[in-house]
């Protein structure tokens, strides 16, 4: 693969193998969407992701005390739905049941086999050491959206060898870095359909060309809070891991004088070092900023920009998604709908109470897509956790039992620190936090109408007249 990075995939189709690159899915060697004279915001915007994924994979592989870290290429299934001791990333999804393993491509391909799951939905993402994705499965980038079956080749930058010969439903997926994460989401239809994902799960197998312990670790513990030196040390230790190309080289190479690449930190003279410091709270300030600054309005919510999970040159966009909600598929997979303000503009907020009413039809999702609509807790760093409940209830959707509807088929949902005295509110009720609040909606396998933003969307109404709850 050249320089540019660009994710690309052999796919077999007619008998006939052929190279097609990812539309959208360009690496960070673009540069940023508009250049700018500030180097440590253009080292910091545009490597924070690397950052971000280098201390994710520590933690997931090489961390001791992590009870939950597991071998490289070795599959870390979760087998419940995610709940409020969900920390490790920021907006936890309650929907799906995960499958995480993380890749080492320097030695050669690696083969992923993932069972055929026909009318359940499901989709395999690939993402690099850059955040920039290749997901694959029901409504992705899968040939006619179709099932994945038997086997993928996942095949790292430089590597010139002949893919595979591929046969019937078997692909090759070319992607950027040589670390790569893979998350493989399989839709849990409720507590009583675990045992079915569990089954499938322990189907999924990882087969390396080398044994994990051959591989090279991560050698420093990066912290969730860097400061400029760590964020520094980590950085250049993952740009040896993942050796840049093309125009990224070149930018590293730019921002030398602010430490990316070689010495680092410690070759810095001390007025360079003095200049990372009062810079480094604005920098970081800059990924908390609600995606509301990034995104347009629709009825209320925040749709996200369409780069969205395929970056392009749009690298705040990419940094700020790293720090509040990594992972995020491209819309044609799933919709992100967000909002912290009700109906009257106003911030939501978990001594108040509010109602949602969900149009009788739903949201528009094609054949296996289903919809969600989730309750987060606003952290002081921007990140958006699920919060502890009496009814342990973090999300409503099209498949939660037990709903009641309105007459007019409508769904009325109401939003609340205790328990509404209604026996129908009850049913209907989505507890929240004490303080602050954000409600995502997601939307898999969106129609082209809830994309584009022309379909019905919920309403957040405050509730009339209402005391503090």
């Amino acid at each position: 693969m050249s320089g540019s990075g660009r994710i690309a995939r052999w796919v077999t189709l007619g008998g006939v193998t052929a190279l097609v690159g990812l539309a959208g899915c360009a690496s960070p060697s673009a540069g940023p969407a508009t250049p700018t004279p500030d180097p440590h915001r253009e080292a910091f915007v545009t490597f924070f992701p690397l950052y971000e994924m280098t201390r994710l994979r520590f933690n997931a592989i090489d961390d001791a005390a992590n009870p939950r870290r597991t071998e490289l290429h070795r599959f870390n299934h979760l087998r419940r739905l995610l709940d409020h001791t969900s920390r490790a990333v920021s907006t936890p999804n309650t929907a799906p049941l995960y499958s995480s393993a993380r890749l080492d491509l320097r030695a050669g391909p690696v083969r992923v086999e993932v069972p055929a799951m026909p009318g359940r939905y499901h989709s395999l993402q690939f993402i690099d050491a850059h955040t920039e994705n290749a997901a694959i499965g029901r409504g992705g980038t899968g040939p006619a959206g179709a099932s994945i079956g038997t086997r993928l080749w996942v095949v790292g930058p430089g590597d010139t060898s002949a893919p595979p010969k591929p046969g019937p439903g078997e692909q090759v997926v070319r992607v950027a870095t040589q670390d790569v994460w893979l998350l493989v989401r399989v839709l849990g239809d409720g507590p009583a359909d675990i045992a079915a994902v569990a089954t499938l799960q322990e189907a999924m197998r990882i087969t390396a060309p080398q044994p994990a312990a051959a591989y090279p670790p991560v050698k420093r513990a990066p912290p969730k809070d860097p400061t400029p030196e760590q964020f520094l040390a980590t950085l250049n230790e993952a740009l040896e891991r993942n050796p840049p190309g093309g125009a990224l080289a070149t930018q590293v190479s730019s921002l030398a004088a602010v430490g990316l690449g070689g010495a680092g930190w410690n070759g810095l003279d001390a007025a360079a070092r003095e200049r990372w410091l009062p810079a480094w709270p604005a920098l970081t300030a800059l990924l908390r900023q609600p995606l509301a600054a990034l995104s347009r309005q629709v009825a209320g919510w925040e749709y996200p920009p369409p780069e969205l999970g395929r970056w392009g040159g749009n690298t705040l966009l990419r940094a700020t998604v790293a720090l509040q909600g990594i992972g995020a598929l491209e819309a044609s997979e799933a919709l992100y709908l967000s909002t912290s303000l009700d109906s009257g503009g106003q911030p939501l907020m978990g001594g108040r109470r509010y109602r949602v009413v969900v149009p009788a039809a739903g949201l528009p999702v094609r054949e296996q897509g289903f919809w969600s609509l989730t309750m987060y807790e606003v952290m002081p760093d921007g990140r958006l956790f699920l919060t502890a409940n009496p009814i342990s209830r973090y999300s409503v959707g099209d498949r939660t039992r037990g709903l009641v509807r309105a007459a007019d088929g409508s769904l009325v949902l109401a939003l609340q620190r205790t328990a509404p005295a209604q026996a129908s509110d009850a049913a209907n009720w989505l507890p929240t936090p004490a303080g602050p609040f954000r409600l995502m909606l997601r939307a898999y396998l969106p129609t082209e109408a809830l994309a584009s933003g022309g379909a019905a969307l919920p309403r957040v109404e405050p509730v009339p007249d209402s005391a503090p709850d």
